[in-house]
């Protein structure tokens, strides 16, 4: 989970419909009969801003969403909690099925960080295999936010620590051959960096929190200006 920015305003649409899609998600729960939540004109009609927002990953895993990872439209506070928040843009993220399904509708009332709102990355330590927990340096409140965001949307699952993991490797071993360079990279070296810094690349908080480990905070500044470019 890294930073975004929400800069795009609500979908013209989203602002048109936003009550009329709530009275009929008000009906579907008082009738009882169950019910997507939203057309699937509606769902489309949000898609395609959130993604832009996370560069095509979920908000919480940040796996690549796809085919073989089909995006969802997550809800901060659930409407579950809060059904008149079931439109409300800021409450809206992209997310992969497997995140979605752990979240479920569970009331975090705010454990659960926000990253278009806050910087998530100070909060999470990636380990030697992938895993990832609460960073050393935070505070008790901190630990709990990060323990809890971990916990809720299932961030610490076997298959996304070996992704991570193999994510951390690539950027060692690019570092370990670039190391030795004179006079610049040379044109592989230059096309890895490339594929490392694009912001649609997976785990930026991997690729960022290996070069900081290995004393280049300076690429991973970089890589972060790139993330936050303006599309």
């Amino acid at each position: 989970m890294v930073r975004t920015r929400r800069r795009l305003a609500a979908p013209v649409a989203l602002a048109r419909n936003r009550a009329a899609w709530t009275t009929r998600l008000r009906r579907i729960d008082e009738a009882g009969r169950g019910g997507a939540w939203a057309t699937e004109k509606a769902k489309n009609t949000l898609k395609k801003p959130l993604l832009e927002l996370t560069w095509g990953k979920c908000a919480f895993c940040e796996g690549r969403l796809g085919a073989q990872a089909y995006a969802q439209i997550e809800h901060y506070i659930s409407r579950k909690v809060d059904r008149d928040r079931a439109f409300e843009w800021k409450n809206l993220l992209p997310v992969c099925q497997v995140c979605n399904r752990s979240k479920g509708h569970s009331d975090h009332q705010g454990s659960l960080l926000k990253p278009d709102a806050e910087d998530p990355e100070p909060f999470f330590w990636i380990g030697p295999e992938g895993d990832i927990t609460p960073h050393p340096s935070l505070n008790a409140d901190g630990t709990f936010r990060a323990s809890e965001t971990i916990r809720l949307c299932g961030l610490d699952r076997g298959a996304l620590r070996d992704d991570r993991l193999a994510v951390a490797n690539f950027v060692r071993r690019w570092l370990a051959r670039t190391s030795g360079l004179v006079g610049g990279l040379d044109e592989t070296a230059r096309a890895e960096w490339k594929q490392l810094s694009d912001p649609h690349q997976s785990y930026k908080l991997v690729v960022r929190h290996v070069l900081t480990q290995e004393n280049l905070p300076g690429l991973a500044a970089r890589d972060r200006r790139l993330y936050h470019r303006k599309k």
